[in-house]
């Protein structure tokens, strides 16, 4: 995407890319320890995916994104100075297909990539401790909830009392724009935004969506609408249909819900009785979804995990594997069998698995828990240490992976090429 024309921070500026990373980091680690990220392996990677595909229209990449959803009903979303953006539960039960819910994540990723709150604090007159206070507390505020967080985080300009985002109207055009081209460039119908504008400014209409944070942060009104229209590039070329966000939005549902009624599409009948408890009926649901539709992860992986609730392990081994052999080396699908292989007992078998997962997806905390846990019970007490150690740094907590390599270098049980590595990765940290 060229950023023609789009204003840029310089090179002087106080906020470098490194201390931003940083403060995105922290953030994402509190609400994590808040319990308010969902962390569902298949709609964790849903929504990273989604992501993925804005991103590869994006030239210039310097930010490693992270997206993730917030578990929380109230319709909003948000973006995290580093690259990290989080999508309420309640907005993604208003976005009826995936364009609009990309529509979201690309304008996201343009307030990110036009760096719009730093550089709301870089025009104040000088960045005043009590604004980076502000700012810090908003990433450390004890038991506030995602809204709150962001608020702070971007609300802290120097001097400033206001509790909210409060991006210009200029700088919702330029995510507009940005987001837009991110939406076409990546092949999705840019219409997709329209839409949403559409539902959010009928919402806004509605006593029972009355505050709606999302409006507050980005309003919509009827010149915003009519600009990003004539943003829209005709003829643009569309990739295929997302057949699967349906069932997205099912599982999402499963997961968030706290009462289900067996009602809606088969898929959602079967997710429905699972989490009642009912197996057996969901399976003879699953059963028939998977036989129309060997190809669908959503529906083979369900029926599985449901075969292991049933107790029927064999069986729900047989359909992991077949699965991966439709898609060799998934990340979902490799993960959720190692560990179905280590919680029965087959560690070997599950190392073989995690050892290639680690290999191809060196970044995923996942997959060194994994290791970490059938390590610990093949008796290899120094690469459960190691795996233990990049776990907690990926989940940003460098003191812990230290103390971790530290306890690895001083064994007498290391050997010369694991003593190496730990300190190798130890140095990076530092």
């Amino acid at each position: 995407v060229a950023d023609q024309g789009l204003p840029q921070l310089g090179e002087n500026a106080v906020f470098n890319i490194e201390w931003e990373r940083k403060l995105g980091e922290k953030f994402y680690r509190r609400l994590h320890e808040q319990g308010v990220v969902e962390t569902d392996l298949l709609l964790d990677h849903y929504i990273n995916e989604l992501g993925a595909r804005l991103l590869s229209g994006l030239d210039r990449r310097v930010r490693d994104y992270r997206f993730f959803i917030v578990k929380d009903k109230g319709v909003n979303a948000f973006a995290v100075p580093g690259g990290f953006i989080g999508v309420n539960t309640g907005l993604i039960n208003q976005a009826n297909s995936p364009d609009q819910l990309a529509s979201v994540l690309a304008h996201e990723i343009a307030h990110v990539r036009l760096m719009h709150s730093l550089r709301l604090m870089e025009k104040a007159s000088g960045i005043s401790s009590t604004a980076l206070l502000s700012l810090l507390a908003g990433i450390l505020l004890v038991g506030a909830n995602a809204e709150v967080g962001a608020a702070m985080v971007y609300g802290s300009v120097a001097g400033s009392q206001q509790a909210v985002i409060n991006f210009t109207r200029e700088n919702e055009y330029e995510a507009d724009r940005l987001g837009i081209e991110l939406l076409q460039d990546a092949g999705f119908d840019a219409n997709g935004a329209i839409e949403f504008f559409k539902i959010m400014e009928r919402l806004s209409g509605n006593t029972g969506f009355q505050n709606i944070e999302y409006l507050r942060t980005h309003p919509v009104h009827a010149n915003r609408i009519s600009e990003a229209e004539a943003r829209i590039r005709p003829g643009t070329q569309l990739q295929q249909a997302d057949i699967y966000y349906p069932m997205f939005r099912d599982y999402l549902h499963y997961v968030s819900s706290d009462h289900l009624e067996v009602t809606g599409s088969q898929f959602r009948k079967a997710l429905a009785l699972t989490r009642l408890g009912q197996y057996e009926p969901a399976n003879r649901i699953l059963v028939k979804l998977h036989q129309q539709d060997g190809e669908n992860i959503w529906y083979g992986y369900t029926l599985a995990e449901n075969l292991e609730f049933l107790n029927r392990p064999q069986e729900a081994e047989k359909i992991y594997r077949q699965m991966l052999e439709i898609y060799p080396g998934d990340y979902i699908l490799s993960l959720r069998l190692a560990r179905f292989l280590r919680t029965s007992e087959q560690y070997t078998a599950a190392l073989e698995i995690a050892r290639a997962l680690e290999i191809n997806h060196p970044r995923k905390q996942a997959v060194f828990y994994e290791l970490t846990e059938i390590y610990q019970r093949l008796g290899q007490t120094i690469f459960s240490m190691m795996s233990e150690a990049e776990y907690h740094r990926l989940a940003g907590n460098p003191e812990r992976a230290i103390q971790l390599y530290d306890e690895v270098l001083s064994s007498a049980d290391t050997d010369l090429a694991t003593e190496s590595r730990a300190r190798e990765k130890r140095t990076q940290i530092e």
